[in-house]
């Protein structure tokens, strides 16, 4: 029987500091840590996951989770004054589950959390549980063309190699067979990421499943993986029962860089921008609430100057087809209750284009600020338009709140009547 698992990931909240000496030290932040961070900064400058401190490093806007060897570093969200990392790494799952981020099939994502207490070993999880699904329905199989010695006449010569190959072996055949088998692209994919899974695991849970999955999987060629091999794969009905699979595959496989220089660490990084993650969680919950009184879009965009164009996050039309209202989310602290310049060009932009009833700004809350709403008039319109600075409260009985699309639409219904 496997001994409990006592591995706990290091968790840090977006834009925190952390180093192994000096102001920001974390006795678990090792040197070999910050090394593996200093070489993956130097062959990516531009990354916008963390930049480089004094022996440390700082995060940025980017969540989710990096590891290092069999180090797991969780990059948390937080809003607020609330500082319990479990309730923040909750919030995260729930946001990564509502926007399709983090999918399950026949297992719950509640049942993963409990197991799993990494967002890494989850993804991986969840990686096993699809591969398994599929070698229980039984994995495809295709053909190919092998060329190679034989003892029999299976398939045609290639006589260049068959002469050059076998003037003294007489008894062979150079040939080009054709192959019906599971040796192609999609388990060649799945293969590898298997082995990427291999390196970094480290919980028995996930161990015990990767293994059982290794024995059963058919031996593939190896293959170095790169973004255009998933684009290389047909969409077809064949191939519907391995999505999430691949799609699960192509964020472990694409963002694993191998044998990081310093201490040898692999790594690994799967980061979401905060920013982007924000505002496809409240385009999906309102979406998912639903509403009578609006048609719900998301990302329309309208051509602003010459090729430029302008995407509001959410635009909500009212289904009679004469009021419409958007909706521009912002993850960030507005400490004044006051938004930027920027912002407020951006929202009077936006209004001017799609002829705007009522715009909205919305900030995640950080303490008990109240809504602040403004009214101004285009020249050449007689009707006044309003912007409204909104703080929408991420947490709710120690839980992502729930009532928050239902909130924001009550606020617009009142105003279409």
């Amino acid at each position: 029987m496997s001994k409990k698992n006592t591995y706990q990931p290091l968790q840090f909240f977006e834009y925190e500091r952390v180093s192994y000496i000096g102001k920001w030290n974390d006795e678990r932040f090792l040197k070999n840590h910050f090394q593996a961070f200093e070489q993956y900064y130097n062959e990516n400058p531009n990354t916008p996951f963390f930049e480089l401190i004094p022996n440390g490093v700082r995060f940025k806007q980017y969540v989710g989770v990096i590891q290092i060897g069999k180090t797991t570093i969780e990059v948390l969200p937080k809003s607020g004054k609330e500082n319990n990392k479990n309730i923040w790494q909750g919030v995260l799952l729930d946001m990564l589950k509502t926007c399709n981020l983090l999918t399950a099939k026949n297992t719950g994502t509640a049942q993963l959390r409990l197991k799993s207490n990494s967002l890494l070993h989850l993804y991986f999880e969840l990686f096993l549980n699809e591969v398994e699904i599929l070698i229980q329905r039984g994995l495809i199989k295709k053909y190919r063309r092998e060329s190679g010695q034989a003892k029999a006449l299976k398939g045609p010569i290639q006589f260049a190699k068959h002469i050059s190959k076998n003037t003294i072996h007489k008894e062979r055949f150079y040939i080009n067979k054709s192959l019906y088998d599971n040796n192609h692209l999609i388990h060649q994919i799945l293969n590898e990421t298997i082995k990427v899974v291999s390196h970094f695991t480290s919980e028995s849970i996930v161990l015990d499943k990767l293994n059982r999955i290794k024995t059963l999987f058919p031996i593939t060629d190896n293959l170095r993986v790169k973004s255009n091999h998933f684009k290389k794969i047909p969409i077809s009905r064949k191939h519907i029962p391995y999505e999430k699979a691949l799609l699960i595959s192509e964020l472990i496989i694409m963002n694993y860089r191998p044998d990081i220089k310093s201490g040898n660490k692999n790594l690994i990084a799967l980061m979401f921008d905060m920013n982007k993650l924000w505002e496809e969680y409240i385009l999906q919950s309102i979406k998912k609430e639903g509403s009578k009184e609006f048609i719900i879009r998301g990302q329309k965009q309208k051509v602003f100057w010459n090729k430029k164009v302008i995407k509001p996050d959410i635009v909500l039309e009212s289904r009679s087809g004469d009021k419409t209202f958007i909706i521009d989310t912002k993850w960030k602290v507005v400490n004044d209750g006051k938004p930027g310049d920027d912002d407020l060009k951006q929202m009077y932009a936006y209004n001017y284009r799609w002829n705007c009833n009522h715009s909205m700004l919305l900030y995640p809350s950080t303490t008990n600020q109240n809504t602040i709403k403004g009214d101004y008039f285009i020249a050449e319109d007689d009707k006044a338009h309003s912007c409204e600075l909104a703080f929408a409260e991420v947490l709710k009985d120690g839980k992502l709140n729930r009532d928050i699309a239902k909130e924001i639409l009550e606020s617009f219904e009142a105003n279409v009547n």
